[in-house]
């Protein structure tokens, strides 16, 4: 496995920055778990686990939605991951929330002296920090955006590699001060997998397709990927305030530095398909709970129907053009508010998705979705 780490390092004024790098991040040692009281359990045995650390409050309904999705994860993964649900209320607060609400796995603590949320500078919750065996914090965000998918590759692929590569850069900039840590790894049989949220951003991936998603180029616009090394490859993004987009450009960067790889763009007339929002007071399951940085998931909830959580109008369109390659889609609409879309897209026969004519008349009919096919000239990318 390679792994190339990138540290970006903005400087500022002293008391800010104390503060800042004060806070543990992803790669950094994990501080002691002390001044946790547990309700009703043992400490439990954490040789040789991971631990998860859930921060919650009982008035927080964002977080009062995401409790079972982790409990439901507790049971999973119990011979592996020790999973806390940390509060810093009261306890009678707590215990009368755990006496309307069961849990089976999750072993729940109160922090009332804020010793462990100061420690990790918890200033919002549902937050969670996942931590290693060797005491090494592996993620952090939103305790919705855990997936089974995740855990099982942190824990498949944890440790498995030594770094070979490292390289550090310095920037300056008008006086404000911004930490931002890149890592980029390689190594075969990993995972798909993608997540932003938060301060992170994960992407788990075949290089020829990183490559173009890093710079944003539209999936169906890789018209060509030359000789292109078959690797598989995470790049891990960490940032307080440097803009995601950014980050990625200099992972890009980095990858095609390091395989030797270059790229051109050519201009073509090409058919694209133009999803229009004919009646937004059609969409279905409107989400109840918005917030910017919220996580977004997808899920199949039965042999034909395919759950988006917390996606935009252009959101679902972009998952589409991925699924629907290699056509050109484009989401003709300003509309920005977040939605739980429920679409019956997967063909319970073969298992895969049906066809783009039975597509259009199911966006049209359930959403007020129209679909245009119009000329473009459009610009594609070409790695080799």
């Amino acid at each position: 496995m390679r792994k190339f780490t990138i540290l970006l390092l903005i400087l500022t004024s002293y008391s800010f920055s104390s503060k800042l790098l004060s806070q543990p991040t992803v790669g950094q040692e994990a501080p002691t778990l002390s001044g946790i009281k547990l309700i009703d359990k043992q400490i439990p045995n954490l040789e040789n686990k991971f631990v998860f650390i859930d921060f919650w409050a009982t008035w927080c309904s964002p977080c009062r939605k995401s409790l079972p999705h982790v409990d439901k994860l507790a049971e999973k993964y119990k011979e592996k991951v020790v999973f806390f649900a940390i509060s810093d209320e009261k306890e009678m607060e707590v215990r009368q929330f755990l006496q309307k609400n069961n849990f089976n796995s999750l072993i729940f603590g109160l922090d009332i002296q804020k010793d462990l949320f100061t420690k990790l500078e918890i200033k919002s919750v549902p937050q969670y920090y996942l931590i290693s065996p060797q005491n090494k914090i592996l993620a952090s965000g939103y305790s919705s955006e855990i997936s089974d998918e995740y855990l099982d590759s942190v824990i498949t692929n944890y440790n498995t590699g030594k770094l070979t590569i490292e390289s550090k850069i310095k920037i300056s900039e008008d006086s404000i001060e911004k930490v931002s840590s890149i890592e980029i790894f390689e190594k075969s049989g990993m995972t798909k997998f993608l997540s932003q949220s938060g301060y992170t951003f994960i992407v788990r991936d075949s290089l020829s397709i990183i490559l173009p998603y890093l710079t944003g180029v539209k999936l169906a616009n890789r018209i060509q990927r030359q000789n292109l090394p078959k690797r598989m490859i995470e790049v891990k993004i960490f940032s307080c305030n440097t803009p995601f987009d950014s980050l990625k450009m200099i992972a890009h960067n980095q990858l095609m530095a390091s395989y030797g790889i270059s790229k051109k763009s050519i201009v073509e007339n090409t058919t694209v398909y133009n999803f229009q929002l004919k009646n937004s007071g059609q969409l279905k399951n409107k989400n109840t709970y918005i917030e910017p940085g919220v996580a977004i998931k997808r899920e199949l909830v039965n042999d034909s129907t395919y759950r988006f959580d917390n996606y935009t109008f252009k959101d679902l369109v972009n998952f589409l053009e991925v699924a629907y390659f290699p056509r050109l889609f484009y989401a003709k609409s300003d509309l920005t508010d977040v939605y739980d879309w429920d679409l019956q897209i997967s063909n319970p026969t073969t298992h895969s998705w049906v066809s783009f004519d039975e597509l259009k008349k199911i966006l049209k009919k359930e959403c007020g979705v129209e679909i245009k096919e119009t000329k473009n000239n459009e610009t594609f990318t070409i790695y080799n």
